[in-house]
């Protein structure tokens, strides 16, 4: 495959994902990982399941032990591996890089060889740039929070990508819990017709999976946590895999951690070059 034609496959990506609900944001780094070529082996096995298949459950008064949640302490991090994404029975591949400075930042880099893309996340706005058409975008919380109605920001990305809620879950009154069929905890709220579920191992007090889901109109976000490792006396996701639907079109992305490092000192190189045109999201 051509990074031409790798090119026209991201913009048709892009397009089904500007009609998502949700997934503008909270999966924005799929804006630029339709850009490699050649499957990856490390894949997560995604549940078979429906969209309404894990409403299916009961109350319960059992819960799990929020203040030992395996929040990630940590001053700096990175970590790398590859990714994987499933789109119109094609697979595509890359290699990326996250760098993390805790509730300040997060740089993404991609590449094939060559970098391809980057995007930085701060506290006030996501920029990111892409290399195959020399396009650039800068995208405040308060536009898209205006557009989606959803407090998604960076504190709830950070936690997305590191395997952590993104619900304060301390508010329980907010929640209803759940146990399902394979005796997992099921943390649930509905607010303005958009479901959040969040999952619990109660044995290992590990988060498995969280969704956003809009029933009405057959959408959702949902992401699985696999796979971990320890990294120092914490646990992070080696998988994550992201199910993408808007309804008419299923999104399949694994991330695979290969490599980690915790309170190393790190440079957040992003620079858009002079010659890049800017783009709306």
């Amino acid at each position: 495959m051509t990074l031409h034609h790798a090119g026209k496959v991201a913009l048709e990506v892009l397009a089904q994902i500007n009609n998502l609900f949700i997934v503008r944001l909270s999966v924005f780094i799929l804006l630029f990982f339709v850009l490699g070529c050649g499957s990856k082996k490390n894949k997560i096995q995604f549940p078979q399941t429906s969209i309404n298949s894990e409403i299916k459950k009961t109350l319960t008064d059992s819960n799990i032990k929020i203040k030992d949640l395996n929040y990630i302490d940590f001053t700096n991090l990175s970590f790398s591996g590859n990714s994987n994404l499933e789109y119109n029975n094609a697979d595509y591949g890359f290699d990326l890089i996250f760098r993390f400075k805790k509730n300040e930042k997060i740089l993404i880099s991609g590449s094939l060889f060559l970098p391809i893309f980057k995007v930085l996340i701060d506290q006030n706005k996501i920029s990111g740039y892409q290399k195959f058409d020399k396009t650039f975008f800068h995208v405040n919380y308060d536009v898209i929070y205006n557009k989606l109605g959803i407090n998604l920001g960076f504190y709830e990305i950070e936690n997305l990508l590191l395997g952590n809620p993104i619900i304060d879950l301390t508010k329980s009154e907010n929640f209803k819990i759940y146990q399902n069929e394979k005796n997992m905890l099921i943390y649930s709220m509905e607010k303005e017709n958009v479901t959040y579920n969040m999952t619990f191992d109660p044995k290992s007090n590990k988060l498995l999976s969280q969704e956003i889901t809009q029933l009405k109109l057959n959408r959702y976000l949902k992401i699985y946590y696999n796979s971990f490792q320890k990294l120092n006396s914490f646990d992070l996701p080696r998988l994550i895999g992201i199910l993408i639907n808007d309804g008419k079109n299923l999104i399949k992305l694994t991330i695979s951690n290969q490599s980690r490092e915790i309170n190393n000192e790190l440079s957040f190189p992003f620079k858009i070059p002079s010659n890049y045109k800017k783009i709306k999201l």
